[in-house]
């Protein structure tokens, strides 16, 4: 009998490929089916995105081995449970990096020169009124980032080479002389905010980063300064963010992901001034979705066959 793969979310032509050669894989999006948990318990592996696996979960999902997370934040996995229960989890670290640090730069672009609001006002009839969108620069103006990972550094070296910006870092767990990158590494997350025009955000969602950037926080950011997030929405306390923008104590904010998913329609950031908002698409492009669901059945795969996956988020449980 084949291993059953359930596939709660749409996945690349690609990586469904690889696995139906020797899978049957219960994928409900693709006949427009609703999606059953029962599904998921009765499965040997199973591939998400955004769907949650809680710890409630694992007793009840007896034949799974293995999970793939397509894309890198794991905060929709508890694994720790996986551990618990013998259950690897697998994740695909490399396979957005390039699309993730590309949407960071589109959105910094577009947030400063007010490219939606300018199109709104085009579209709308509104030519005349082309004087309100009065942009900045980049080039000259320093950016600081905060997480110098795979994402991270490559939106440094595009903002340093191709923007001609000053970068800063701030990552705690990069040593100074760890990489040849155009940054200049800070000592502490205020000395970054204190000097930055602009701030993007890349780091994993954990009890050390969640709300780092809040009423305290803000508080360091010069008033011109504007805030870029393709990491996780939960980094952010976004009642304070959205009060910094109110009383212009910031210039601006730049948001791809949200505490809550999808964002509810009535929101505060829906009506804050200054922000560009997009629904957790900065991964979604072609080639990125590709490599995502190629890396996450290869990982779905090796577990199977008892080979050693190349990216394992809870290695301990392999031990």
């Amino acid at each position: 009998m084949k291993p059953k793969i359930f596939i709660p979310e749409p996945i690349a032509d690609a990586g469904m490929e690889l696995l139906a050669a020797e899978c049957d894989c219960v994928a409900p999006w693709q006949t427009g089916a609703e999606v059953d948990r029962a599904d998921l318990y009765a499965a040997d592996a199973a591939i998400v995105r955004l769907f949650k696996v809680q710890k409630e979960d694992f007793p009840k999902a007896k034949n799974l081995k293995v999970i793939a997370k397509h894309g890198v934040g794991l905060d929709n996995i508890d694994c720790q449970a996986a551990s618990d229960f013998g259950v690897t989890v697998v994740y695909t670290p490399t396979a957005n990096a390039n699309a993730v640090a590309e949407h960071t730069i589109a959105l910094m672009l577009a947030l400063v020169r007010k490219i939606a609001p300018a199109s709104k006002a085009l579209t709308s009839g509104r030519f005349a009124q082309r004087g309100r969108f009065l942009g900045i620069e980049l080039a000259g103006k320093t950016l600081g980032i905060i997480g110098l990972g795979r994402v991270g550094s490559s939106v440094a070296v595009i903002a340093a080479q191709g923007l001609k910006m000053n970068v800063i870092g701030y990552d705690p767990y990069q040593a100074d002389d760890s990489f040849a990158r155009p940054v200049r590494q800070v000592r502490s997350l205020e000395s970054l905010i204190r000097q930055a025009d602009v701030i993007s955000l890349h780091v994993a969602l954990t009890s050390e980063t969640e709300n780092m950037i809040n009423d305290r926080t803000l508080a360091w950011a010069k008033p011109d300064c504007v805030i870029v997030n393709t990491s996780r929405g939960a980094v952010i306390d976004e009642a304070a963010l959205v009060q910094a923008l109110v009383e212009e104590r910031l210039a601006g904010a730049a948001l791809d992901v949200f505490t809550n998913e999808p964002l509810p329609a009535d929101h505060p950031l829906i009506s804050a001034p200054n922000t560009l908002l997009t629904p957790h698409i900065s991964s979604s492009t072609l080639e990125s979705l590709d490599r995502m669901s190629i890396q996450a059945a290869q990982g779905i795969l090796d577990v199977l066959h008892g080979v050693k996956p190349k990216f394992i988020a809870n290695p301990e449980v392999r031990s």
